[in-house]
């Protein structure tokens, strides 16, 4: 029993303190139109304020709802969002919260805007409210004592260079851009000196050089003592073949044995040359289509021989033609003996 009681007394102390805490933070609010009469057509500005003090905490307000229209023929033109502001920066626990609503009329006549209602931390039960709004709507006042006027024409403006001002400025300025622009271009162009291009000139090695260089390699190599026949004849025919290229200008990478012989018969080559190119090729031929298994000799024949081809097929030096340089001094190879 005496705990049902001090539970009671809890409830109505919460209650009380409850109360107290709502009257702290009571708010003042209004409500005040700019012009209680208005031109039929004309609009209106109502200017809502909640002001309330934040000493005991910053209260929770509930801003009325604004429809489309206040009343019957009151419309709702616009309405801005809820601001706060402090209206005295030495006071700045007091504040204000601002909405702005503009209304208008289409019908003459006397209105009556009914109060806003504000809802503190929640109690619908006991809103806060504004004072009703009383403004009038009047219709344009016509002397009926004169008569109709016709509708006015449009209005031919004079004109002014003035109202032009700022375009021909703008050109202007866009004009000298484009100039110095132009201006820079130019002067850069003729102020840059042209770089000459140096090309270095291109050292052509005579054929029969490289020819004999290659075969120089293949000696040292020594491919068919370790047993590679068919490898150690691949490269000598390679190598004679393009240094017939080189030297004939003939396709010889590309043609047969026969067709390298037939080209070469109207060429000023000893015989003894032609002969000893023909049993290469014929040799290398049976080596790598026949699988012929030649004998030392035979290896040593072919080197030797292609190396005597070349050297007595070389072009001699009164037919080279050199432009810029002068004659070089060409390395000789002696006959390999393996």
């Amino acid at each position: 029993m005496r705990i049902k009681f001090i539970h009671i007394i809890f409830i109505f102390i919460s209650l009380f303190i409850q109360q107290l805490n709502l009257r702290a933070q009571r708010i003042n609010v209004s409500a005040r139109i700019d012009s209680t009469s208005i031109v039929i057509g004309n609009q209106a500005h109502i200017h809502l304020t909640a002001a309330y003090d934040t000493k005991n905490g910053l209260p929770k307000i509930q801003w009325p709802h604004i429809p489309d229209s206040l009343i019957s023929k009151v419309d709702v033109i616009s309405k801005s969002k809820v601001d706060t502001i402090i209206p005295d920066k030495t006071h700045p626990t007091i504040q204000q919260q601002v909405q702005d609503i503009t209304i208008a009329s289409y019908d003459s006549g006397f209105y009556a805007l009914p109060p806003f209602r504000f809802v503190l931390n929640g109690d619908t039960g006991n809103p806060v409210l504004t004072e009703a709004i009383l403004f009038q709507v009047q219709t344009v006042h016509v002397d009926t004592a004169k008569g109709f006027k016709d509708i006015k024409g449009p209005i031919q403006v004079k004109f002014s260079i003035l109202d032009y001002f700022t375009y021909i400025l703008l050109g202007l300025l866009g004009l000298i851009i484009i100039a110095g622009i132009v201006w820079f271009i130019i002067w850069s162009s003729r102020k840059r000196t042209p770089v000459a291009v140096v090309e270095e000139p291109k050292i052509i090695i005579p054929p029969h050089i490289v020819a004999l260089e290659e075969l120089e390699k293949l000696a040292m190599k020594k491919l068919w003592q370790e047993g590679k026949i068919k490898e150690y004849y691949t490269s000598i025919t390679d190598i004679l073949r393009e240094y017939i290229y080189g030297r004939y200008e003939i396709g010889a990478p590309e043609m047969t044995s026969d067709e390298i012989l037939f080209s070469l018969k109207r060429k000023d080559i000893p015989e003894a040359m032609k002969q000893k190119l023909r049993e290469i090729l014929v040799l290398a031929d049976l080596v790598k289509f026949a699988k012929e298994n030649p004998l030392p000799n035979d290896h040593e024949f072919c080197l030797n021989a292609s190396i005597d081809f070349v050297k007595e097929t070389a072009i001699k030096e009164e037919e080279v033609i050199t432009p810029d340089a002068g004659a070089t001094n060409q390395p000789e190879l002696n006959s390999v003996t393996q």
